[in-house]
């Protein structure tokens, strides 16, 4: 180890091993009181506890401390709207209104590829600020917005799973598409960004009630068509949104039986 390339990092180390369920907790994770973390051209080279690494560190490798702080691996966030982000404590209310009243006006915007490209940056140094390194997002229903956000993850080098919005009824014209259009755009977006480096791609229709039996049958054949790409959408939020539901598939057992069937 050159002590260009490798920077050592000094404090309170907890990290995570193994599934307790499989190995029991105890087993399950790693603490150092007084652990050492050493990053070589980026990348983890060896972590343990202080006292024995240190001394096998080369002269001159800079080692910065936090006495009062703990080292953990980034956190992963299962969900997420960086369309969203500047509307954050927009009051709540119920669901249907919110997404009218809230969230549509400025999913609009995101037609504006540099609106999009603004706001993909601003939402991930916000993520990272806060010690987020990986997160499944929702995009809108621009295709450009998908790729403004996969641009800007990938030039911070990070783990995003991402996905355009399939809508295609009970959504304002201007922010739906057709079960035909979005499959082709998505095909498009797959073929462009999906493994690719570390980012992944989600087939994201919005929820139950804004894609047809078509959009929702297309979008599974998206999933059987391209192994690897993940699913990513809402289900069951409040009572009025099961209700709707209900009425728009009445052939259908359950919300979830909507997505399984």
């Amino acid at each position: 180890m050159t002590p260009e390339d490798t920077h050592a990092f000094r404090g309170a180390i907890l990290h995570f091993l193994a599934d307790p369920d499989a190995v029991g907790e105890n087993n399950s994770y790693s603490y150092l009181p007084d652990g050492l973390l050493v990053v070589q051209s980026g990348k983890v080279r060896t972590v343990g506890p202080a006292e024995k690494l240190l001394p096998t560190l080369s002269t001159g490798i800079l080692v910065t401390a936090f006495p009062d702080g703990m080292i953990m691996p980034g956190f992963v966030d299962c969900h997420g709207h960086y369309p969203q982000i500047e509307m954050i404590a927009a009051p709540g209310g119920k669901l249907l209104e919110w997404l009218q009243q809230y969230v549509y006006p400025v999913e609009r915007q995101f037609a504006d590829l540099d609106k999009a490209a603004q706001s993909a940056d601003f939402y991930l140094d916000e993520m990272l600020r806060n010690g987020t390194t990986t997160a499944l997002v929702f995009a809108t229903v621009h295709p450009s917005s998908t790729d403004a956000f996969f641009r800007a993850a990938q030039k911070r080098k990070l783990r995003v799973i991402c996905g355009k919005v399939m809508m295609d009824r009970n959504a304002p014209d201007d922010l739906i598409d057709s079960p035909e259009s979005g499959y082709e755009e998505i095909k498009a977006l797959i073929d462009r960004w999906h493994d690719t480096d570390r980012l992944r791609y989600a087939i994201t229709p919005r929820f139950a009630p804004t894609s047809s039996d078509a959009q929702l049958i297309l979008a599974g054949q998206l999933l059987k068509e391209h192994p690897g790409v993940y699913l990513h959408t809402h289900l069951a939020e409040n009572r009025e949104e099961v209700a709707w539901v209900e009425t728009l598939f009445p052939d259908r057992k359950s919300y979830f039986d909507v997505y399984d069937g």
